[in-house]
């Protein structure tokens, strides 16, 4: 029985597919990936199926072994009395390759996996990635990746530098360097970093400016005014438009002075983020690394739990894997994943209390045999002045 591995999707959103093409293509079209004799991925030919308008381009720079026009294969589908879509024309392609049995994404549109099935193939879902692979990166790709985050780091620069420029009123909402009637808000930082970054090539995504209670939710952008003497979380991720690949950054900084109580939560968070640093190696459980952080943080005096209905301290992982998703394989969590040489992680624990606001520090480091390798390289400061 000839099996093969089929995907239908557009590259510009898909990271698989973006993995197996190497190119950025808008619209779905399709991926083939014929087995041979022995099922690991060396041994699998990948076809690509492109339209008219992609099928030149693909040939000269794409991923696959062999691009075909997929106008070829439509016309045949449709001579076979197949209903006029792209999984008709993958179908017309694997019949006439002798493939019966399919592996697809997880996300695989369900009704092409059940044309497919009308049509004859056996057709099986893979959990998680199609490339499981993809975890571990090779050296251009740990190149992307320590690119991607040098202009995140450049980036929450810029945010410092806004930071340092501004005033503070007598209200304690930060006043604009530029015009001192205009009250400072999250979004004005957010441009700040963000017209930064779409200058070097690359684009943000829902960058975090939180403060105070905001930062109180770790996935609040922030929206409301940024006050001095309260904890400003910036979490910084873009993706490089030529590539693919992201950056991922997150500092907690106080513009003027920061009361005690969130001074000593600054500091837990960052020995915290250093005992996952210094325990990140090939080899190690992800999720040894995040209850040894837990406990540190519970040891502090920050519990977690739910309080007034609400999450209270560390309710997130410590750390995912970056590629050419923002989140992938493998974890630093709960979740008991061992972490291999050459696999990119972030490290970021985080305290959150409403009554207080929020605290997170994220690095990005490389897996290395006897440790990790740091790309992020920004120092951790804390007070603006």
């Amino acid at each position: 029985m000839t099996t093969a591995q089929l995907i239908i999707s557009a590259s510009e959103h898909d990271a698989d597919m973006l993995y197996i093409s190497r190119m950025f293509v808008p619209d779905a079209f399709i991926a083939i990936g014929i087995e041979g004799s022995i099922a690991s991925q060396k041994d699998i030919k990948w076809h690509g199926l492109f339209s008219p308008l992609e099928v030149d381009r693909a040939k000269k720079g794409s991923g696959f072994h062999q691009v075909h026009l997929d106008s070829i294969w439509r016309e045949k589908s449709e001579a076979l009395g197949y209903p006029a879509n792209l999984a008709s024309t993958a179908a017309a392609f694997l019949k006439e390759h002798g493939v019966t049995k399919l592996t697809v994404p997880g996300q695989f549109p369900l009704m092409y996996a059940d044309q497919l099935r009308t049509l004859g193939f056996q057709i099986t879902a893979q959990q998680g990635s199609l490339f499981p692979q993809r975890a571990v990166k090779n050296d251009a790709e740990i190149k992307q990746l320590a690119r991607a985050e040098r202009l995140t780091k450049r980036s929450m620069m810029q945010a410092e530098n806004f930071l340092a420029a501004c005033s503070i009123g007598n209200d304690s909402i930060l006043r604009h360097p530029d015009d001192a009637k205009t009250k400072v808000k999250s979004k004005h930082v957010r441009a700040a970093i963000e017209t930064f970054l779409i200058s070097q090539g690359a684009m943000p995504a829902h960058t975090i400016v939180a403060c105070g209670k905001e930062g109180a939710d770790p996935h609040n952008m922030g929206s409301g005014f940024i006050r001095a003497h309260q904890s400003i979380i910036i979490d910084i991720f873009p993706r490089l438009l030529d590539s693919g690949y992201w950056g991922d950054m997150t500092r907690t900084y106080v513009k003027g002075k920061a009361p005690a109580t969130l001074k000593k939560m600054y500091q837990t968070v960052r020995e915290g983020q250093d005992i996952g640093l210094n325990s990140v190696a090939h080899g190690a459980h992800g999720s040894d690394i995040h209850h040894a952080i837990l406990s540190h943080f519970d040891k502090q005096g920050f519990k977690t739990g739910i309080k007034g209905g609400k999450q209270t301290g560390f309710f997130h992982g410590t750390g995912h894997g970056v590629g050419l998703e923002i989140h992938e394989s493998p974890r630093i969590s709960v979740r008991d994943d061992i972490l291999q040489s050459n696999q990119v992680v972030t490290v970021e624990p985080g305290l959150y209390y409403p009554n207080i606001g929020g605290v997170r520090l994220e690095d990005m480091v490389v897996v290395r045999d006897q440790g990790c390798e740091n790309l992020t390289k920004h120092p951790r400061k804390f007070e603006i002045s």
